[in-house]
């Protein structure tokens, strides 16, 4: 970039300016701009102002304006120089208004003279009628007794185009500056009067401008656009009620203009505003009037236009239009017998069924279907009552109610494949979030349709069938799935469902592709995963379902489908299903071998079987059964660990038999694949399968045991299987972990497999004993420590009830050095985060449920733990000092019957308070996040009601020479020394931190005002 001097003539500036709006590059403008800013802040600014104001070219002069703003904005006036700034300003209007300056041009000057209102009203009162008057006078003596001798509407009404575009222009920027000015502040009080003793002159001026009249300056359009200003600042600032009556009056005006063209947007856009933002505004008068113009022929000539697929905007805001009157209305909508608004109610119906795509080429169905949802809760809302005491809706809302759901089913199909392979990827999400929509919808009117809802779509599957008309039947069957959740458990609606599962549906579902698409055949799949609940209650179709979704799973696109409802369907169903055991095994044997299963599906199908075998009430055959799964899974793990045997730097090629294996189609490699890289995919989808087995074999939630019992836990390792069982997995997983523990997704994966088994009061294969467990934990791993102790604060807290309390202590003489020895490990308490939480989370739940085992540990432990709690309540990793902030809470009120134990916590807390408390007053001091000043509130709270000396160690930390802050007085932190304990740890003690925090970052200005 060349130097850019200083210039030091006024042509000199004036070229600095036209570069300014040149294309230049960036650094060549910033430099401008410094330059001609630090020109505008000198005491030369006012003149350069004036002299650029002065000067013919537009760029020039929009920069003067500029100019003008800055000086207004940074500096002082008297009343009698900022009277003369007004008058200059006056007059650059006058002279630009009737010379050919450009529009922006003015608008900036405009803006500037509201900038002059902003600091100087006082000095202007009933500013348009005096800029009117010397707009027409074209003198500028905006301080003249104008009121008597010319009338508003005189000094309107004899203004051509360009000066009522001015004004217009004037009092926009008025509204808008004005409305972003808080009227609560003392210092703003009397501007907002001021503006408002204006209203009723802006409203003739708006009645006299909002006229259709096709000028070249479309002046109606900017009137209205002003009136849309005021409404804004009218709803937020005013509350006196002529001035709203007079702004209402502008209302017919407006909906004059909507027949013509020049004007619609303007004038549809503003009604939209109102009937949304606003619904009040609009008086019973207006709505007669827009009903008329909804009923002309202009009206029918836009609704037809919708309806024919039409996709400009103005056809879309026409029906937004009509859409916000008839939410605007709903009450009336309601109403049967009122014939007006029941033709509007039909008119929204028809918008469902607009042609086009929903959300691709039609725009209007979404809104026009969030609608009808507000609708039909509205309904319900209103005649609940009635219907609750056995009332009948009236006749015409519900039949215009099943007339969308009619159409909206329509709507949703979908189109061709070829067409759908041509949309971009937000059509596709847009048409899917449509369809979702629908479902929403659907939910909702079942309330008030009930039964019927469902045999229609029954009815629509059951055509489609007949007709072979898969895009029906796709949708048909996706809007019947939508209601599985308002049906579920009740057999009301079972003799509509058997028509539809006890149809050709099944059989023609089992046929190839050509027969049914695929896509249909996914939302039909999908259709059987939705109705378990029913399945369950008829077994004679459970074989046909589950016939079908075994023999789907091997198509690939729809094996996602299939395996998902295989797992719902024998989740639900297990217990009717024990008998099939051998068959699904078979089953599950042939997918592998015959067809490449990814991964989710493969799991999905284990844990299926996995919720059958648990449901099988004789032990001797559900080990049994157990067992061949294991080695159907053992295949994997096998393979898995000859191929890690491999060299390093051998490779496998991409159609060996094991690539097929390891890796779903979606992933399998083209090129050789390194042979360690197999082994470790083999061993993920092998842990998988594990642990969506050990989850399927979790007792459903119905069948589980009170785990605070004091009954004897049935975990006493008696059946040999059941042992041999235990150890055979735990030296799977060991095996695994040894080779493979490197991975951080193989390490989360076992640990969700001990997990699974925590939770459970009946013995099963991953109910492990718990000093399995414990040696499984604190045995070797190569990486994830953080997952092994989350995992360990788990299993500590499921050996808290019941008879399981018994094997708590040795498990944590175990645990706690192991867990204490890997924190002691750490470089520094934030080198890693996640262990560091987990860690003093796990220490947390010890302290809560076992306080006489955690304060019994030796001493030098005790203080490592404390230390580090107060270490990471001083750093500034988030979770860890969340965590640190529970565990100070927590050990604030820590409780405990044994006199030794509380001995020990008295004595923790008599040495710690002080250190406690010096972390706690650097973070509220400024070191915390505004984020984390709630959590840190918590432990200060808490000591301030538990503690005698809580005073004294906050008062001796606020003091220290190493507070954070430099911000705040001696007098201001006594004063929050003050306000905190005499809060004695009530909610209000937040808001106190919050504001002396923020006083400490320099965020408030005096603390004790």
């Amino acid at each position: 970039m060349a130097d850019i001097p200083i210039p030091t003539s006024l042509p000199e500036i004036e070229h600095l300016v036209e570069e300014l709006y040149r294309p230049n590059p960036p650094a060549t403008i910033s430099r401008i701009q410094d330059i001609l800013q630090t020109i505008q802040k000198s005491s030369d600014g006012w003149q350069l102002a004036e002299s650029l104001l002065d000067r013919p070219g537009n760029n020039v002069r929009f920069f003067g304006a500029i100019s003008i703003i800055v000086k207004l904005n940074t500096e002082s006036l008297s009343d009698e120089d900022a009277v003369a700034v007004l008058q200059r300003l006056v007059t650059w209007l006058i002279e630009y208004l009737t010379s050919n300056t450009a529009v922006f041009v003015i608008r900036k000057l405009c803006s500037a003279l509201v900038t002059y209102c902003i600091h100087y009203f006082h000095t202007w009162p009933k500013c348009i009628r005096r800029l009117a008057y010397c707009l027409r006078t074209g003198t500028s003596a905006p301080l003249g007794n104008v009121e008597d001798a010319s009338p508003i509407e005189r000094l309107i009404e004899s203004a051509d185009d360009r000066r009522i575009l001015g004004i217009v222009w004037f009092a926009t920027q008025i509204a808008e500056e004005a409305e972003k000015i808080d009227k609560n502040s003392t210092k703003y009080i009397a501007f907002h009067e001021w503006v408002q003793e204006s209203i009723g002159d802006i409203v003739f001026l708006l009645r006299h401008a909002i006229t259709p009249n096709a000028g070249w300056d479309n002046r109606a359009s900017q009137a209205i656009a002003c009136f849309q200003s005021w409404l804004t600042y009218g709803q937020r600032h005013s509350s006196n009620d002529l001035q709203i009556q007079q702004l209402r009056t502008l209302v017919l005006p407006v909906l004059d203009c909507l027949p013509f063209d020049e004007f619609y947007d303007a004038a549809a856009a503003l009604l939209i505003e109102i009937l949304n933002e606003w619904p009040a505004f609009f008086l019973p008068e207006h709505s007669d009037s827009l009903y008329s113009v909804l009923e002309s022929d202009w009206a029918q000539k836009r609704y037809e236009a919708i309806l024919g697929g039409d996709t400009d905007f103005d056809t879309f805001q026409f029906g937004m239009l009509v859409l916000a009157f008839a939410e605007r209305n709903l009450l009336e909508l309601m109403d049967g017998t009122n014939e007006q608004a029941q033709g509007l109610l039909t008119k929204v119906a028809g918008l469902v069924k607009a042609d086009g795509t929903p959300s691709v080429e039609n725009k209007i169905f979404v809104p026009a279907l969030e609608f009808w949802g507000n609708f039909v809760e509205n309904l319900l809302d209103t005649h609940y009552l009635d219907l609750a005491k056995g009332g009948k809706w009236e006749k015409p809302p519900l039949w215009q109610i099943m007339q969308v759901v009619s159409d909206s089913c329509q709507k949703i199909r979908y189109p061709s494949d070829n067409s759908y392979a041509h949309w971009d990827s937000s059509d596709k999400a847009g048409f899917s979030y449509a369809r979702k929509d629908v479902a929403d919808f659907l939910e909702a009117v079942y309330v008030i349709a009930g039964k019927p809802l469902i045999s229609l779509f029954a009815n629509f599957i059951l055509e489609a069938l007949e007709n072979a008309d898969w895009s029906d039947l796709e949708a048909a069957a996706f809007c019947l799935g939508a209601l599985s959740d308002c049906i579920s458990n009740e057999p009301s609606c079972d003799d509509v469902l058997t028509a539809v599962f006890g149809s050709r549906l099944f059989e023609l579902l089992s046929q190839q592709e050509s027969v049914v698409p695929i896509r249909t055949r996914q939302t039909c799949l999908s259709l059987i995963e939705r109705y378990s609940d029913y399945f369950a209650n008829h077994a004679q179709l459970l074989p046909a379902a589950l016939n079908l979704l075994f023999g789907a799973v091997g198509i690939r696109h729809l094996a996602l489908t299939s395996s998902k409802s295989i797992h719902t369907l024998c989740s639900s169903c297990r217990s009717l299903l024990t008998s099939e055991v051998t068959a699904f095994l078979e089953q599950y044997g042939m997918l592998r071998r015959s067809t490449g299963l990814d991964i989710l599906e493969e799991e999905r199908v284990a844990g299926a079987i996995a919720s059958v075998i648990q449901a099988i009430p004789h032990t001797a055959q559900k080990m049994d059964a157990f067992g061949n799964l294991l080695r159907i899974v053992g295949v994997d793990v096998e393979a898995s660990l000859q191929l890690s045997s491999q060299p390093a730097w051998s490779v496998l090629a991409p159609n060996d038999p094991i690539i097929a294996q390891a890796y779903g189609l979606a992933q399998r490699p083209t090129s050789p694949v390194p042979t360690l890289e197999v082994s470790l995919q083999l061993a993920i989808r092998a842990l998988r399968c594990l642990s969506s087995i050990a989850k399927g074999l979790q007792a459903p939630n119905e069948a589980l045991i009170d785990l605070d019992s004091e009954n004897e836990f049935p975990q006493e390792l008696t059946n040999t299987d059941m042992d041999k069982a235990h150890v055979e997995i735990l030296t799977v997983l060991g095996k695994l972990k040894e080779t493979f523990s490197n991975n951080s997704e193989v390490v989360d994966i076992i640990c969700s497999i001990l997990r699974a088994g925590f939770s459970e009061a009946e013995p099963g294969p991953f109910v492990f004993p718990p000093n399995l467990v414990t040696d499984f934990i604190i045995s070797r791993w190569k990486s994830r420590p953080a997952a092994l102790v989350n995992t360990a604060s788990v299993f500590v807290t499921s050996l808290s009830n019941g008879t399981r309390k018994k094997y708590i202590r040795d498990v944590l003489e175990h645990l706690i050095p192991w867990v204490f020895g890997l924190l002691r490990q750490l470089p520094g308490p934030e080198e890693d985060p996640e262990l560091a939480q987990y860690g003093l989370e796990f220490t947390q739940r010890i302290m809560i449920k076992s306080p006489e085992i955690l304060m019994s540990q030796p001493g030098d432990l005790l203080e490592f733990l404390f230390l580090f709690a107060i270490k990471l309540l001083d750093g500034q990793e988030p979770l860890p000092k969340a965590a640190a902030a529970e565990f100070w809470s927590t050990f604030i009120t820590l409780k405990s019957d044994n006199p030794d134990t509380q001995s020990t916590i008295n004595n923790a807390m008599s040495y710690l308070g002080q250190k406690l408390s010096q972390s706690l007053v650097q973070n509220i001091g400024g070191r915390a996040s505004r984020s984390e000043l709630d959590k840190i509130s918590v432990p200060l709270k808490k000591l301030v009601a538990q503690h005698v000396n809580a005073r004294t160690w906050l008062e001796t930390a606020l003091y220290d020479a190493s507070f954070p802050s430099d911000k705040v007085r001696l007098e201001d932190k006594a004063l929050f020394l003050k306000k905190i304990i005499s809060l004695r740890g009530t909610r209000e003690t937040n808001q106190v931190v919050r504001e002396f925090w923020q006083a400490c970052r320099g965020l408030h200005f005096a603390y004790t005002s």
